[in-house]
């Protein structure tokens, strides 16, 4: 059984990182961002301004992360999210965290999402504020601590392939070594 959890910054490449990571390691993919932003469109609201209703609903977050928990129990599984890793971490292989600088995960957003690049920075911004207070608030956790990683990338100057293929190589030799075989 295989669970890596990959965690980071809005706009750093987590989505991308652990779609690559679950096609490779032939396990399947979950996104608490997808599911958050699923919820989010059902109540009729834009993805921040269901953050500031989660942060007054800590059910929300605590329901996708009951859901990320009982996969990572279960095993052979990529989980991706803001907060996955810290929430599966005693069932996890590997927690990889990628950030990159606030102008650089802003443009993506934007190119992402069709938005200005301002209104993307802004985005960004509250998203990080508004996680960090929830995050604080519903479980004690500190998302600036990275300590509990076995990888930080940081992927500002990096090519989508280029952070693809260091955190395969990454993830393929540390599951090798951990389980004595060839993992990917």
């Amino acid at each position: 059984m295989v669970v890596v959890a990959v965690s980071g910054q809005p706009g750093s490449g987590k989505t991308t990182i652990a779609r690559e990571l679950a096609r490779v390691l032939k396990v399947p993919l979950v996104s608490s961002g997808s599911l958050f932003r699923e919820l989010a469109a059902k109540s009729g609201m834009d993805f921040v301004e269901f953050h500031k209703y989660a942060e007054a609903n800590p059910e929300i977050d605590r329901k996708i992360d009951a859901m990320a928990v009982e996969l990572a129990k279960n095993g052979d599984v990529v989980l991706e999210g803001h907060l996955a890793a810290w929430v599966v971490r005693p069932y996890a292989d590997l927690c990889i965290y990628l950030k990159a600088s606030r102008e650089m995960r802003a443009r993506r957003v934007a190119v992402r999402d069709g938005k200005s690049l301002e209104e993307a920075l802004r985005e960004v911004r509250d998203r990080e504020e508004l996680n960090r207070r929830r995050y604080l608030s519903i479980y004690g956790i500190d998302i600036g601590d990275l300590s509990i990683f076995d990888l930080v990338l940081d992927t500002t100057y990096l090519s989508v392939n280029d952070a693809v293929r260091i955190s395969l190589d990454f993830v393929c030799t540390s599951l090798g070594a951990r389980f004595s075989k060839k993992i990917c």
